[in-house]
């Protein structure tokens, strides 16, 4: 399955709203389409297998959750410093 697909799956799952990112991973070694939502001052991450179409995961953040996301740029994938 698709990018597409999977977001239009995560969409139906959260309710609407708009898809910010749609990023492949594997999680427990299955491959899923990892799909970010924004959705009334809340952001959703909704992993989508790639197979079956399954919702593995879906987790929630409203605004005011501090969830160390782009917080200082030494977090994730962004900003990795190598000394």
């Amino acid at each position: 399955m698709g990018s597409r697909r999977a977001g239009e799956i995560a969409l139906s799952h959260v309710g609407g709203g708009t898809i910010s990112e749609v990023e492949g991973e594997t999680e427990h070694g299955r491959s899923v389409w990892s799909v970010k939502i924004l959705k009334n001052g809340s952001r959703y991450e909704v992993h989508v297998d790639r197979g079956s179409g399954e919702i593995t995961r879906s987790r929630t953040k409203s605004d005011d959750d501090h969830g160390g996301s782009d917080d200082d740029g030494r977090h994730g994938r962004h900003g990795r410093h190598h000394d």
